[in-house]
């Protein structure tokens, strides 16, 4: 439950003192330990420890935005944004760039409407954060704008607003902004419009960067585990020496007043969905915000919501879903319903306006239950560094930094009485405060191949190659890369010391790992394998709706019952189809795990598969699949999928088909379901893993009566994949009319999990496409071409057979399809020609083995690990042996899995756009 959180956001982001006085630093306020110090300067520090953390969240906020941006200048703010990471004074050009990947876990900016953030998140490691601390100073005070930047990031930005752009549900919001405000105020996208962004000087920008980014104008905001008295140290060092400058008042937004909105209905006609929104909106009044924050629960939530029983459980839509916007200059709830071709839109839309503006009011236990969900979420949210450090910033930017109004306001919704509730739904979510909007189809016209022309055909910017920086000494990266694998031994062999591993009588494995974890919560996974391809063939929906249905009723509870239980145990619990198999997580506080455990078990022991459950779920599932497939990405997958297609229809493992699937689902039975459960449900192929402030010989006893006395039914084979050798393959295939289009790519490998090469092969992917600013194919598509705004390298080894696949992705302007491909094959033929660089491949290291063992200090990572390494007989000792192995690369070995395995004769690329040529349905 999120309180004045901006849950939708127009965020954009890049992927993306001395020591021995604190004389500066003034205490300013503390709440729930949480403090706030401040500057001389003006400037603020909020500062939220929490020593259960194995990381640290910096966020710099200047308290300035879009709504500042000069008139005739919008998207100024976020373009210098975007300049603010091409170096500083000290620190020049690329490296400033290169230390923040060096010493982070990741980093990120975006701008919205009244703020500009910049987002660090680094080990708690001393040296670690004392940099960012130092490249933040830098960036606040001493940041070079280069005019030499200014075209490239323009067209990145350009990228950016394209691909947003193409999203129907921001398009409906632009909408509605601007019916409101005009051009101006929040009817101007923080992003900027391409014309007003060419017209922008540099003068103007260094006007912007002085005025704004001013200390007094700043607020940083920590939290995690850290040394108190050495931030405090470090920050009055970097920070105290940047004087305070005025700092004019923001640009004030109108109260809105939505009655008097002249246009109240708007229509995107974008990709595949059917959709109805009714926007109640109006200025701001914090009064309300408790009330309205928690009403996407009350009309939503399964099964108790108001909306989702009158639209979903009917069949009169396929979901229900709901938003909140509270702000400091406006309140926004969204109410939608997404529906199918062959419901009928008109009542639609009179039953989502007769839910929510003539429902009954709610009664107490509606309430509470939904104020307990909102406790929850509190108190998850103050065990993570993360979360709390977002929700501190942005109230320190809605409340004008009083960021203890978020602890006033989880206050106020505890105090909520029933009466007040009601009364202030009734008032808000009202006719005259009501916008209207429709999401419907891509007209068909828009679905027709377009002719690019040859005038029309795009050119890259062709910047001129600049001399490349001298080699960093790679021995700075081997030191961490040394210091990293011994911290990861260290926590490898601590942990394994506490986890016990055995054996049911059955034979089902278990791995027990009794410790305290950061959230205060025990986990625990179960995975049950059974059945083989051949006995499997042709059940995958089947095993799908099995796995469904399962925690929606069981002869004893209903599924009412089982989400206040969830709710009751402060956790949840969840079944999912895993290859031939199914997955269940089971997960509550401490104190109330064992009975929260014990009730599930008996729930997944006895589940009920009503018809109406069933009956709901195949609906469901049919009005979901009942669209075009025509979105660019869409079109690309599932044109990569046909063409790597090595199975037959029936198979697990056959690709996605949306008329096989509609067919397989409309022959599915209620029965089928029962039949399927009673087959495969018990089995004694299976691993369990318990995680958390639990009694070890007490748990093995329940798990040993839960599941020891369990005897296969079936035959069971693990279902792998194989690997194939693809003939190269450049399809170019036709999506709807969208700005951007879809590249997807794939390079099959003989290689798995545990092959002696995949060590090299992670080193290789990452030094691919693992940053969006310094990776080999960040500098050829995005930093010399402006090609894409988002693109990523993976790779994907199994873990049971030597089978695997190196991936690239990329989001393309329509119409730049070739220049992308040519792009992506230049880059691997450099690779292939001249390899990759010792700095590469030492700094790829660093940053694999950083993340490596960040993994191992939070137990719930290692939780996760558990049930994989129980059925492939391995502990957490086997991923030292990794360790040490990818300690050991060098650049000739990284070179040669180059050599090896980057065979472009088995490359195979897709992409779709509007220019491409349409694909023979399968």
């Amino acid at each position: 439950m999120l309180m004045r959180f901006k849950q939708l956001t127009f965020s954009l982001c890049l992927i993306g003192l001395s020591a021995a006085s604190w004389s500066q630093t003034v205490l300013v306020k503390s709440e729930k330990n949480i403090e706030e110090y401040k500057l001389d300067n003006g400037f603020r520090v909020i500062l939220a420890p929490n020593d259960k953390e194995n990381k640290v969240y910096v966020n710099t906020v200047y308290l300035t935005g879009s709504l500042n941006d000069p008139k005739g200048k919008g998207g100024l703010a976020h373009l210098l944004e975007h300049l603010a990471f091409k170096g500083t004074q000290n620190v020049k050009g690329e490296e400033f760039q290169r230390r923040l990947d060096q010493y982070t876990l990741m980093t990120n900016a975006s701008t919205d409407y009244y703020s500009t953030k910049y987002l660090n998140i680094v080990r708690p490691e001393k040296n670690a954060l004392n940099e960012i601390l130092y490249l933040e100073s830098e960036r606040m005070d001493k940041l070079v704008l280069q005019e030499k930047f200014v075209p490239s990031e323009i067209e990145i930005v350009k990228r950016e607003r394209e691909i947003r752009m193409d999203q129907p549900f921001a398009v409906l919001l632009d909408q509605m902004w601007k019916a409101a405000y005009g051009n101006q105020y929040l009817g101007r996208l923080p992003i900027g419009d391409l014309p007003e962004l060419k017209s922008i000087k540099m003068n103007e920008l260094n006007q912007f960067y002085r005025t704004w980014y001013a200390p007094n104008n700043a607020v940083m905001v920590i939290s995690g585990k850290f040394d108190k008295a050495e931030v405090l140290s470090k920050i009055d060092q970097y920070f105290s020496p940047i004087a305070a400058r005025p700092v004019p008042a923001p640009v004030q937004v109108p109260v809105l007043d939505s009655s008097k909105i002249e246009q109240r209905q708007f229509t995107v006609q974008k990709g595949s969905d059917l959709a109805k929104f009714h926007i109640y909106m109006n200025g701001k009044n914090t009064a309300l915000q408790p009330t309205l924050a928690l009403a996407p629960a009350l009309y939503t939530m399964q099964p108790s919501g108001v909306l989702y029983k009158s639209m979903v459980e009917t069949g009169i839509s396929t979901a229900v879903q709901s938003t909140t916007w509270l702000d400091q200059d406006f309140n926004v709830v969204f109410m939608g319903a997404i529906y199918a071709p062959n419901h009928d839109a008109k009542k639609v839309d009179e039953s989502l306006k007769v839910g929510v503006e003539n429902s009954q009011p709610f009664t107490e236990a509606e309430l509470q239950r939904i104020k307990n969900i909102t406790q929850n979420s509190a108190d998850t949210i103050m065990n993570d560094a993360v979360a709390l450090g977002s929700r501190l910033s942005d109230y320190a930017i809605s409340s004008h930094g009083q960021w203890d109004q978020y602890f006033k306001d989880l206050q106020a919704v505890q105090d909520l009485k029933l009466d007040d509730a009601n009364k202030t739904l009734k008032q808000f979510l009202v006719s005259s405060h009501r916008i209207s909007g429709d999401i419907l189809p891509t007209p068909e016209d828009q679905k027709k191949a377009m002719t690019l022309k040859a005038e029309d055909k795009p050119k890259t910017l062709d910047q001129t190659a600049e001399k490349p920086e001298p080699m960093k000494d790679p021995s700075v990266y081997k030191q961490e890369v040394a210091q990293f694998v011994a911290q990861s031994a260290q926590e490898l062999q601590k942990n394994e010391q506490k986890i016990k591993r055995g054996e049911l009588k059955n034979g089902i494995r278990y791995a027990l790992f009794p410790t305290s974890t950061r959230d205060d919560k025990t986990y625990a996974t179960i995975s049950l394998d059974f059945g083989n391809e051949k006995s499997l063939f042709g059940k995958g929906v089947t095993l799908d709706l099995t796995s469904y249905l399962m925690l929606r009723g069981s002869e004893k509870h209903t599924l009412q019952e089982i989400t206040d239980k969830a709710i009751a145990a402060s956790g949840g619990a969840s079944v999912s189809s895993n290859g031939n198999g199914f997955t269940i997580v089971v997960q509550a506080k401490k104190d109330k795990f064992e009975d929260f455990l014990n009730f599930i078990i008996d729930v997944i022991k006895q589940p009920k598969f009503s018809q109406t459950e069933f009956d709901l779920a195949k609906n469901q599932s049919l009005s979901v699949l009942d669209r075009p497939y025509t979105e660019p990405a869409v079109v690309a997958s599932m044109t990569l999928s046909k063409i790597l297609e090595i199975y037959q229809p029936g198979d697990l493992r056959y690709h996605f088909e949306p008329e096989l699937a509609k067919k397989e689902i409309s022959n599915s039975t209620q029965a089928q379901v029962k039949q399927f459960y009673d087959q495969f449900f018990v089995t004694d192929h299976a691993q369990i893993a318990v995680t958390g402030d639990f009694d070890a010989k007490k748990m093995q006893k329940t798990l040993q009566k839960a599941f020891g006395s369990w005897k296969s039914k079936q035959p069971y084979e693990k279902v792998t994949g194989q690997y194939t050798v693809y003939k190269a393959q450049k399809v170019h295939a036709l999506s709807e009319q969208r700005e951007f289009g879809s590249y997807q790519s794939i390079l099959a490998l003989p290689v798995g999990s545990y092959h002696q090469d995949a060590p090299a092969l992670i080193v290789l992917s990452h030094i691919l496409g693992n940053s969006q600013l310094s990776s080999r194919l960040a500098q050829e598509l995005r930093e010399k071409n402006a090609l894409v705004y988002g693109f990523g390298s993976g790779l994907d080894l199994d873990p049971d057979v030597n089978d695997g696949t190196l991936s690239i992705t990329a989001n393309y302007t329509s119409g730049r399809s070739d220049q992308v491909s040519q792009s992506v094959h230049k880059v691997l033929n450099e690779l292939l020609s001249k390899g990759v660089t010792e700095q590469e491949v030492e700094a790829a290291k660093a940053d694999i083995m950083k993340k490596r063992v960040t993994s191992l200090e939070d137990e719930r990572n290692i939780h996760g690990m558990l049930t994989g390494q129980l059925e492939r007989n391995k502990t957490l000792l086997d991923r030292a042996t990794r360790d040490q192995a990818l300690a050991k690369l060098t650049k000739a070995d990284v070179d040669a899995v180059i050599k090896k395995y980057i065979k472009l004769d088995h490359f195979v690329e897709v992409m779709a756009d509007q220019y491409g040529q349409a694909q023979n349905s399968q």
